[in-house]
């Protein structure tokens, strides 16, 4: 998962050495194991926009990316019975930050990504369903790619998992959208995305 936060300005002129969100974000992870080995600086950067800090919360396996105009939250492969926390977590950076540049985001956009292994879901069966068979044929998986205005998304044969589907999702927010509201539109389109392939509801 990732939450990428745009801001309507660059901070460059606060991209000074020592770098100030270093000891801002130190002091405030202080409490979730964050030191000063869990910062690092980009390498090889091929331009400025490209450069950024990377905060790593271990315990939470999740980083917070700091760039010149745009925050990242990444999550990957987390524990999702610790969503709380995270969400905490990223909320506080997010307010911190936004404190520090004297800036509100103008655009979040939300990616998640994922493999779903079916069991006993026949994802031949379940994804022929999605498209004109008629006009498509036979075929040993069917994938669909849908573009909205705010969001996409994209269904299709895992390469990494065998029997299994890909699924990536993507939903532009306004800037002032909490990550509440953000993190239950994604669970909505998630269990959208399940849907289509067959996968029985998974219950809040």
């Amino acid at each position: 998962m990732e939450l990428r936060q745009t801001f309507p300005e660059s901070w460059v002129h606060r991209w000074t050495t020592p770098n100030p969100f270093v000891s801002t974000l130190r002091a405030l992870l202080h409490e979730d194991g964050v030191t000063l080995s869990d910062f690092s600086f980009s390498k090889d950067a091929a331009n400025v926009g490209e450069v950024y800090l990377n905060v790593e919360i271990r315990r939470l396996q999740v980083a917070a990316r700091i760039g010149l105009d745009w925050i990242v939250f990444i999550a990957a492969n987390p524990v999702w019975e610790r969503a709380p926390d995270i969400v905490e977590v990223f909320e506080k950076i997010s307010e911190r930050l936004q404190e520090a540049v004297g800036l509100l985001p103008a655009e979040q956009k939300l990616t998640l990504a994922f493999h779903v292994t079916g069991g006993d879901v026949d994802f031949q069966t379940t994804t022929s369903l999605l498209v004109n068979k008629d006009l498509v044929g036979e075929a040993l998986f069917h994938g669909i790619s849908l573009h909205r205005a705010d969001s996409s998304l994209i269904i299709e044969k895992s390469v990494k998992y065998d029997g299994a589907v890909f699924v990536r999702l993507q939903r532009t927010f306004a800037g002032r959208a909490s990550f509440p509201e953000i993190l239950q539109k994604l669970f909505d389109d998630e269990i959208a995305a399940l849907r289509l392939i067959g996968i029985p509801e998974v219950p809040q």
